[in-house]
């Protein structure tokens, strides 16, 4: 490929919201969702008047009945949505790999989503509906490995299916519609129709380096499908860009002379080779067409590394891994108590119910914590009273998952002292960074920095001038080439051992 066809790209969100899905709104304007994995609430929902500034409305799953799992671990859970609206519904269907396809429905995204409609008999993820003219609703999903109805082995590829939206029957045989050019993963695929023509959008290559989204056309949803001479549509592979694993399409007015186009993407730094693990994040561009076809091909996109420099403080999400059942974790924010997830302000407060196990979800959600959305930034918490965690140890935790996290800990008090560490944990390499011991009657306030490098862990008490610096981290033991996974860092509040903690004052601050 050639670097010269390289434009910038807009960022719509910042941290891990990947799988980008839009949909336009009657009234005007538009939605988005993302992928929430894991974590809860999930499947976050964004606004927009134009595509390039959005708004969180809120999250489509908020309530533990819309998300059903006999066990969760890290990167299961929600994947790849797709939006659409008809007749006054907006529909959203969504892989919970834990549990098969559903189908969740609102006609106001304001005012909250419906229970989910499970989609029997379509195995596979990243599921899509496309509402034909004609009446005629499908469904398209990529699978592999799976039996078909009559047992068979399925080859990986896009299948498609004609479908009742509202009751989740499916209502045709399965049918492989694609195979895709490489070969490798072909998934996330969205159907369209412009002019009468139905194309077919999706994403191969992995999610990582070689990711790319390639187009094909048929004058039939089933096909056969004509590959798009220019294909890759788009693709950051074997480039050095700052912007790197772009694919995962979606698109609105695909019957318009211009057309928006969301995708996902990861911001890495200089280093060789490049690192990133802020996580996949949503961008957004305009194409035009040309010849029936998008005027792209073998498109290339660039982003900045970090923002403009200013620090501002910015409002926090709080998310659980899996779901907090026991409610554990409460947030206290602008004087009304909240369950875990609470949309919390910039200085809120939380309590924690200590229990006897690690970072693993074997036991139900091990943090709550907030999406790490800058490459710089500042996180800080006050442990109010260092005393009140009998056994174990608290603080802040920088967490990929529960096999690549650092964390800034104090202790459980001994003999009126509290020790504070500093650690990185790396697939079962334990790094002690740094250390120091503290009286344990003041408040301890915890702080991380963070830049293009990685992470600083420093500590400060009432008792004691100024902060300690524990040392820093590379942000390489987080990112996706050492620690895996589709996620991204979250900047999380634990305590694991015995007792009850609070933390007051705690702040996200964007750049530095």
């Amino acid at each position: 490929m050639t670097l010269f066809n390289v434009t910038e790209a807009k960022r719509l969100a910042s941290g891990f919201y990947p799988d980008p899905t839009i949909c336009e709104k009657p009234t005007g304007g538009y939605y988005m969702v993302n992928s929430s994995f894991e974590y809860f609430p999930g499947l976050p929902v964004w606004e927009s008047d134009d595509g390039e500034h959005w708004t969180r409305v809120g999250n489509a799953m908020d309530r533990a009945s819309q998300f059903p799992y006999d066990s969760m671990d890290n990167n299961q859970g929600i994947y790849a949505p797709t939006l659409r609206w008809h007749n006054g519904l907006y529909y959203l269907i969504v892989t919970n790999v834990n549990r098969g396809n559903m189908i969740l429905t609102s006609a106001d995204p304001h005012q909250g989503w419906s229970e989910p409609i499970w989609v029997e008999g379509w195995p596979g993820i990243d599921p899509s509906l496309f509402f034909d003219d004609d009446g005629t609703v499908y469904i398209c999903g990529n699978e592999g490995g799976g039996p078909d109805e009559d047992g068979n082995i399925e080859p990986a590829g896009i299948y498609l299916s004609a479908i009742d939206p509202d009751t989740g029957t499916v209502l045709t045989r399965r049918r492989r519609i694609c195979g895709g050019i490489t070969g490798s993963n072909p998934e996330g695929p969205h159907l369209y129709k412009r002019e009468g023509t139905y194309y077919l959008m999706w994403a191969e290559g992995g999610t990582e380096s070689g990711h790319m989204e390639n187009i094909a056309r048929a004058t039939d949803p089933f096909g056969p499908y004509d590959m798009y001479p220019g294909n890759p549509l788009i693709t950051n592979r074997s480039t050095h860009l700052t912007l790197q694993a772009i694919g995962h399409c979606d698109c609105a007015h695909f019957e318009a002379d211009r057309t928006l186009m969301v995708f996902h993407g990861t911001r890495n730094n200089d280093e060789y080779p490049a690192q990133g693990w802020v996580g996949r994040e949503p961008y957004g561009v305009w194409f035009d067409w040309a010849d029936g076809w998008p005027a792209l091909a073998d498109q290339s996109y660039d982003t900045q590394l970090v923002g403009d420099g200013q620090a501002n403080e910015q409002a926090v999400a709080w998310v659980t891994p899996s779901i907090d059942e026991d409610g554990r974790f409460m947030v206290i924010s602008g004087g009304s108590d909240g369950n875990d997830g609470s949309e919390g302000g910039t200085a809120s407060a939380i309590t924690i119910d200590a229990r006897p196990h690690g970072f693993d979800l074997s036991h139900g959600p091990c943090l709550i914590g907030t999406r790490q959305t800058d490459v710089r930034f500042g996180f800080s918490a006050t442990l109010v009273n260092p005393k009140s965690l009998e056994i174990g140890e608290t603080g802040v935790t920088v967490y990929a998952n529960s096999r690549h996290y650092m964390v800034i800990a104090a202790q459980a008090a001994a003999n009126g002292t509290t020790t504070v560490e500093a650690r990185v944990y790396n697939a079962g390499l334990v790094t002690r960074l740094g250390s120091v011991r503290v009286p344990s009657a003041p408040a301890l306030t915890f702080r991380v920095e963070g830049d293009e490098r990685g992470y600083r862990f420093l500590v400060s008490s009432a008792d004691t001038d100024g902060e300690s610096v524990l040392d820093e981290a590379p942000g390489k033991v987080l990112s996706f080439s050492n620690a895996g996974g589709f996620t991204g860092i979250i900047l999380g509040l634990y305590a694991h051992g015995l007792g009850q903690v609070a933390f007051r004052d705690i702040a996200y601050r964007a750049g530095r």
